[in-house]
């Protein structure tokens, strides 16, 4: 109850001072929840101020998505040392945002703070429990999806060459492996290219799906893509727990192999990728067998062909002697067979030359003969045909200048009609303006003077008024 108000208001009314309330309300949480409470909520946010060492939660319980309570913690320094040691050291995690915890809390209210929870204590196996739920409800997601195998179902080049590495440059594990690599006994050579991303903590699932993404869309340039993560540092595992990244890895259309510590509880990223490895050490060693393996199983092809192929060459060795022994006197015999075709040929063609020469000459004395009459024959045909051709030659002429004249006459005629000077002494007259024949385009004024010409002479006139027609 709130005791000695401070003033009494208008018409009689109790009034209180902010601070008389606050402290009643203080008074009164301080009788009813004098000892602490085990609490478990979701831890939204850390809110850790390192200057002090002191750490403010905040604090939610969520119901379909949408929270149900939220309330303010606070966790001072001492407590939050021990806190955070006692929950790794258990959960092998990381104190922080976004997993479910159960903790001992007094519920406190102070006038200058509020309501808040003071944490004193954790119970890290239930948050262990709760990463556990979650990680068989990914698998068990995965699995009902059909995508729990899919990438151990692609196919590993024979020589994984081209790597793309998600990791951290300054991170042992990254070292590890390209020391390991580069510093194979046998000399191989390894075509790798970081992408960077975070590998632990609130940041590591988004940024190695960002990498993956990138990956992704060039996948073309790559053989596998590895996810290393090493040092043997066990804390922040369960991230590779989250089904979004799992999920991202299961479907990648490249073969994943991870080395991501030496973690003795097996990880859903590790158990989807297509190949897992615990180290990255043991990764780069897997990725040079594979050279050495191919490598092997060369010089064991090597050792059997061999004395194969010696055997094959002696074999033919032997059959080509023979097969040109064989040769040489099939080649012989046709050369002796074709010079006697040639020399039965030369002879037939001699004889055919003869006769055809003769016959030639028989022809040739018969053609002399004949060229000796034929061109008179010749010229006396052509001659009455030349005669017969230039009496129709004159006919022709003669009637063609007969029409002309004719024609010349008749247009002689039309010429003279046309004449100006037979026109005038027909009694017709031509009048200009200004030296040229009247038209449409030269219509005289009133007052123009017209020059009228006749067969007998010209004249002048002047318009005196004009009419249109």
């Amino acid at each position: 109850m709130v005791s000695d108000p401070a003033s009494i208001g208008q018409e009689g009314k109790r009034v209180f001072s902010l601070s008389e309330i606050t402290a009643s309300i203080e008074r009164m949480f301080s009788k009813y929840y004098a000892s602490p409470y085990w609490i478990r909520a979701e831890l939204s946010k850390l809110n850790h101020y390192p200057q002090s060492g002191h750490c403010y939660p905040d604090l939610v319980e969520r119901q379909e998505g949408k929270i149900k309570a939220q309330l303010r913690g606070v966790i001072w320094r001492d407590e939050l040392f021990e806190i955070t040691r006692k929950f790794e050291e258990v959960t092998r995690e990381p104190f922080r945002e976004g997993i479910s915890i159960m903790f001992l809390a007094y519920v406190k209210f102070t006038s200058e703070y509020g309501l808040s929870l003071q944490i004193i204590d954790i119970e890290p196996l239930y948050t262990l429990g709760e990463l556990a739920r979650e990680k068989m409800e990914t698998i068990s997601r995965l699995k009902k999806e059909g995508i729990f195998n899919s990438n151990r179902l692609l196919e590993l080049p024979l020589l994984p060459k081209r790597l793309a590495v998600i990791s951290a440059q300054t991170s042992k594990g990254y070292s590890d492996l390209m020391i390991t690599l580069e510093n194979n006994p046998w000399g191989y050579r390894f075509n790798t290219r970081l992408f960077h991303a975070l590998l632990q903590g609130d940041g590591a699932v988004d940024s190695i799906r960002k990498q993956l993404g990138i990956i992704r869309e060039n996948q073309e340039q790559f053989d596998a893509v590895l996810i290393i993560r090493g040092g043997g540092d066990e804390i922040g595992m369960a991230c590779y727990d989250n089904y979004l990244l799992a999920r991202d890895v299961a479907c990648f259309p490249l073969p994943v192999i991870t080395g991501i510590g030496h973690s003795t509880n097996e990880t859903v990223v590790e158990m989807v990728a297509g190949i897992n490895k615990i180290t990255p050490t043991d990764v780069a060693h897997f990725l040079t067998g594979c050279f050495r393996s191919f490598s092997d199983r060369i010089k064991t092809a090597e050792q059997i062909l061999q004395p194969a192929v010696k055997l094959v060459l002696e074999t033919n060795a032997t059959c080509f002697t023979a097969l040109s022994d064989s040769l040489f006197n099939m080649v012989k015999e046709t050369l002796r067979e074709e010079n006697d075709f040639i020399e039965q040929q030369a002879l037939v063609i001699r004889e055919a030359t003869n006769v055809a020469v003769f016959n030639h000459r028989i022809a040739l004395s018969r053609y002399e003969s004949g060229l000796t009459m034929r061109p008179a024959q010749i010229l006396g045909t052509h001659r009455a045909t030349l005669l017969e051709q230039q009496k129709m030659l004159g006919l022709t002429i003669r009637y063609f200048v007969s029409n002309q004249l004719k024609e010349i006459g008749t247009a002689d005629t039309r010429v003279q009609l046309l004449d100006p000077v037979g026109v005038l002494k027909r009694g017709f007259t031509i009048t200009r303006l200004k030296g040229r024949g009247i038209a449409p385009g030269n219509m005289p004024e009133p007052g123009d003077l017209l020059e009228t010409e006749s067969a007998t002479g010209k004249f002048i006139s002047v318009v005196s008024e004009t009419k249109s027609i």
